[in-house]
Parts: C-alpha cells; sequence; structure tokens
C-alpha cells in the first residue's frame, strides 16, 4: 500500500494499480474494487495505515449493515473477505473444538473477531451452512442464493486454463480470474471478465485476449501420426525439434519470449455440481467428483477425477477421468482418451487420431462404442460380457479386448 504522503498526492495510474490490487487480492469486480478503493484512501488519509486497515473493513461492514448506499458493492467486498479468511476461521474452529476449548473465544483471540460476530460465526460453523451467502451482479435480479444446492458453472474462456474444485463445505460457487501480468494484453482480458451467479448458474465470461495470436502445426510422420502444437505469440526461435519414432516432440532450444502470461479462471463448487465450458485453447482441469461436464473445445485438455456425465466436443487434445459414473460421449480429431474406471450404461468416444484406454467395472452396461482412424483401442472387463454391447472400429491401431 502507499503511505499518507503517498495517498495526498495518487496519479490516475496509482489509484488504477489501487483497483487492480483490490481486484487481485479478493477477487471482487472492477466496479467494487473502485468503491472500496476510494474509501481506502479516504479512511488512509486520515490515520495511520495498522489503523487504517482495521477502520477500513470496519467502515464497509458498517455500510452493509445500515443499509447506507453502495450497498451492493459493499455485499461484494465483505463476502469476499470472508471467503478469503474462512479456512482460517473453520480451522481455528476445528482446533478449538478437538481441544475442548470454547471456538468463540479462540475466534476471537486469533482473528481479533469482535464477540458477537464470533458467535454468530460460530453458529454458522456448526451447520456448514447459510455462510456464504451471494449476491449476483445483475442489481435487477438479485436474490439470496439457497445454501446446499447443486449449481452449474458456465465458463466462457478462449484461452488458459479453467480450474474446478469441488468443495463439499461450501454452499455457493464462487470464481475468480487472474493471471501473472499486472499489464498487457492478459490483464486487460483479465480486468474486462465478468463472474455473475443467477439462481443455480454461475457465469463466467472471460474475451479474447486482445493483440496475441497462436502458432499451430499439425505435423505428419511417415507413420501417419499428426502431432499438434499451439502457443501463444512467440519472440525470438525455436530450433531443434526433434520428433522420434512414437511422435514424440523435443523442442532443444527456445529464444525469445512468450509475450503474455496465461490465464486462469479458479471455481470452487458445492458438491453436485456441474460445469460447462466453452473455449479455444483453454484446457479444463478438475479436483473433486463432478455430476456432469460438457466441454466444447479446439486445442484442450481436460483432466477430471470422478464424474457422473461427460460430454466432450474437441478437436486436439487429450482427455483423462478417473471414473465415469454414468455417461461419456466424445468426439475429437486429434487425442488420447482415458477413462481409469467406467460404471455407466452409455460409452461413446469417437477419434481420428489417437488412443482409447477405457476399464469397465462389474456394474458397467449397455453400449461401449469406440471408434479411431489410426490409433490403439484397449477395453478392459469387457470379454464374455453379456451384460456390455461392445463396438469397436480401427483403420490404423490394434483392439484389445480384455
Amino acid at each position: 500500500m502507499f503511505s499518507k504522503d503517498q495517498l495526498a498526492s495518487l496519479t490516475d495510474a496509482d489509484r488504477d494499480e489501487l483497483i487492480r490490487d483490490f481486484m487481485t487480492e479478493y477477487g471482487v469486480s472492477e466496479p467494487t474494487a473502485a468503491m472500496a478503493t476510494n474509501l481506502f484512501i479516504t479512511i488512509a488519509s486520515a490515520m495511520p495505515e495498522d489503523q487504517a486497515q482495521e477502520e477500513f473493513q470496519r467502515a464497509v461492514t458498517q455500510m452493509l449493515a445500515q443499509g447506507a448506499q453502495g450497498e451492493s458493492w459493499a455485499q461484494e467486498f465483505i463476502q469476499a473477505m470472508f471467503n478469503k479468511r474462512l479456512p482460517g476461521f473453520r480451522a481455528t474452529y476445528q482446533r478449538a473444538i478437538t481441544a475442548g476449548q470454547d471456538p468463540a473465544a479462540q475466534l476471537v483471540r486469533e482473528h481479533a473477531m469482535p464477540a458477537a460476530a464470533a458467535a454468530e460465526l460460530v453458529t454458522l460453523l456448526k451447520s456448514e451452512t447459510g455462510v456464504a451467502t451471494t449476491k449476483p451482479a445483475d442489481e435487477q435480479n438479485r436474490q439470496e442464493a439457497p445454501a446446499g444446492r447443486p449449481y452449474l458453472a458456465d465458463v466462457t474462456c478462449p484461452s488458459g486454463t479453467v480450474k474446478v474444485t469441488v468443495d463439499p463445505t461450501v454452499t455457493v460457487p464462487s470464481a475468480r480470474v487472474r493471471t501473472d501480468d499486472k499489464t498487457g494484453p492478459s490483464a486487460d482480458a483479465v480486468r474486462r471478465s465478468t463472474v455473475s451467479l443467477d439462481g443455480d448458474r454461475l457465469t463466467v465470461r472471460v474475451p479474447e485476449i486482445e493483440g496475441v495470436g497462436g502458432v499451430t502445426q499439425i505435423i505428419n510422420t511417415g507413420r501417419g501420426t499428426r502431432i499438434y502444437q499451439s502457443a501463444g505469440v512467440v519472440y525470438g526461435s525455436v530450433t531443434g525439434v526433434t520428433i522420434d519414432g512414437n511422435g514424440n516432440m523435443t523442442i532443444g532450444g527456445v529464444s525469445g519470449g512468450v509475450a503474455s502470461s496465461p490465464i486462469e479462471v479458479l471455481v470452487t463448487l458445492p458438491a453436485g455440481s456441474g460445469v460447462k465450458v466453452d473455449s479455444h485453447n483453454a484446457h479444463l482441469e478438475v479436483d473433486g467428483p463432478l455430476a456432469a461436464l460438457r466441454m466444447d473445445t479446439h486445442n484442450g485438455h481436460v483432466r477430471a477425477g470422478v464424474v457422473g456425465r461427460a460430454r466432450i466436443d474437441g478437436h486436439n487434445g487429450n482427455y483423462t477421468f478417473e471414473a465415469i459414473q454414468e455417461s461419456v460421449d466424445i468426439d475429437s480429431h486429434n487425442g488420447h482418451t482415458t477413462i481409469g474406471s467406467y460404471h455407466g450404461s452409455d460409452a461413446r468416444v469417437t477419434t481420428h487420431n489417437g488412443t482409447l484406454n477405457l476399464a469397465a467395472t462389474p456394474h458397467a452396461t449397455g453400449p461401449i462404442v469406440a471408434r479411431t482412424h489410426n490409433g490403439s483401442i484397449t477395453l478392459r472387463g469387457v470379454r464374455g460380457r453379456q451384460d456390455l454391447d461392445v463396438r469397436t472400429s480401427t483403420h490404423n491401431g490394434s483392439v484389445h479386448k480384455i
């Protein structure tokens, strides 16, 4: 932060930096960050910095409690502050319970929390319901988000990585868009991104990164293998590219640098939720069990744990699942698919260049359709199964039914 003397002579660029700091630190929208910046500057200009932080939080809380003008931004900011500190509150609560101590007293002692607020928080943590109540960004459709129900995260992200965490302890979803860059195309795209919650749908929209192109290569080897490479704009040169007999590509040297750092969309969902991603070059990573997954992408990988239903329309990308519980439908041109454990009743995987590995459990039933033009197919747990309708085809590759 800035000193009192610096605050007295802030430039527009300094103010913009403070706004970006609030957005990065708390994951709030730009309008909310701007309102928080103005309030903080007013308070910090009148008192020492160590007192200003405490007074700032008190002022925001009071503004929200009294329903003053600006309530909507205060609601978003208080929620963001609470979500950021909730893991620490929960850890303190659990330690106190385990040690037979008063959890409210420990919250007061460790987090300098007012006694009344600590007592209220203990009540909330006991049930883990109603802790996080979020308002959508659109004031005209603002409504309370019921606790304990599943949500759909609807994410549009042209490039970068979408990271989804399913946390059974949370009651409403949250999302944050970030990049390591402070300025430049990626930072501009992050600032123009939007996050809103309307009913049971969390919507995240990340715009295209302006002025950043890509390098795309499709390379054919003598054995029919096609290798895809995609990258941001590179200043300099790439040398020493080697392709071995298995189609693996090694880059011996790179000079120059990538024009812009990647964008990350960080999403947290309650248990039982689903995710839908629209992307061109973004990857999807899921940590935790997901009810449903839908991915439309051109160049993007998917890595997920346990998923109920999965549907992917892609062109280039590898798709890896620890388990599929109900159904899977994948249509791709170049890419490998691995399903560690399949329990479902309808599996369809089609690719032109790529391998398929699927292990069916005794609970699996119905059709398993696997088709590829160049690549091998390995299906485990299907041999002699009358309850499975297994159909496979490949032009250049082998089929193993085990």
